[in-house]
């Protein structure tokens, strides 16, 4: 991780197939640097999330998962990437126009949830390892995403309208093995909005389910996807000033900002009263609790 003064930035691998692939010219991802030639120009390549789904074979997927780890365990012991992981995308895939449904591992809840408990454990080193992970691991993206650009509705803004039961049986199933069962080190809230509400500063999404029903403890933190944070004032129109948007996204729970608004607006929001020392303290006791393991 990357400290700023009011805010962290998080290395990570941006790959569709897994963590690792092999330098062929058009591999690339922030925070991560292949060499040249010889050792750490090439990392070994899965199939597509989609094809390792469809495979139904959980002890696979984990064996995938723990080759990954260990070769980004590898890259960050020589200097060439972070420890925290913006990996895997578990959002249900309903729809085939969804461009990024490559990355996840189908429609079905059910499998989802298996899948990605054996994920988490490979990439992590167990479940909940001590007093180290392998890696951290990122389940995203929370909740009801999947959607990039349709008919003038983008995923910076749009407003998922989801019933309490939908939200219980085919969206959240596989976030609540991923932090319940799989304890995974992070979640990232997403660009969209759930019944009304941005993600990233949902404190229902947040607190009541991820931390009060789920148990996402304190030594855990959730990251908000890149610029979420800014498109709670900018495109969501949510609230009437950057400020406010930094504020209620660290309240409601969003420990992270991948992007510039908090490092940008928190201390404005701190001088105007909208958060506390106790705010931040919160949120930074979280990433570092995590940054020990």
């Amino acid at each position: 991780m990357v400290v700023g003064s009011f805010g962290i930035s998080v290395y990570h691998f941006r790959l569709f197939p897994t963590l690792t692939y092999f330098k062929h010219g058009v591999a690339g991802s922030p925070g991560v640097t292949f060499a040249s030639s010889g050792n750490f120009s090439s990392a070994t390549s899965f199939p597509q999330p989609i094809v390792l789904g469809a495979t139904f074979d959980m002890e696979l997927i984990k064996a995938a998962a723990a080759v990954i780890s260990t070769e980004a365990r590898a890259f960050s012991n020589a200097g060439r990437a972070g420890l925290d992981f913006f990996t895997p995308n578990i959002n249900p895939f309903k729809d085939p126009r969804w461009g990024r449904g490559q990355e996840t591992p189908g429609e079905d809840p059910f499998l989802a949830s298996q899948y990605v408990v054996n994920l988490i454990v490979g990439l992590q080193g167990g479940i909940d390892p001590r007093p180290y992970y392998k890696i951290a691991a990122d389940c995203k993206h929370f909740a009801a995403y999947d959607l990039e650009n349709w008919e003038g509705i983008n995923r910076s803004d749009f407003d998922a309208k989801v019933s309490l039961q939908d939200l219980s049986e085919y969206y959240l199933p596989s976030f609540q093995s991923c932090v319940r069962d799989a304890k995974v080190a992070s979640v990232m809230c997403s660009f969209n909005s759930v019944n009304g509400v941005p993600s990233c500063a949902s404190s229902y999404l947040l607190q009541d389910v991820l931390r009060d029903f789920w148990g996402f403890n304190d030594d855990r933190w959730v990251t908000a996807d890149c610029d979420a944070v800014e498109n709670i004032f900018n495109t969501h129109n949510f609230t009437k000033s950057p400020a406010e948007a930094a504020a209620d996204a660290l309240k409601a729970g969003t420990d992270i900002d991948c992007g510039t608004t908090y490092s940008m607006h928190l201390p404005e929001a701190l001088k105007k009263s909208l958060i506390t020392r106790a705010d931040l303290e919160k949120a930074l006791t979280r990433q570092y609790a995590s940054l020990v393991r």
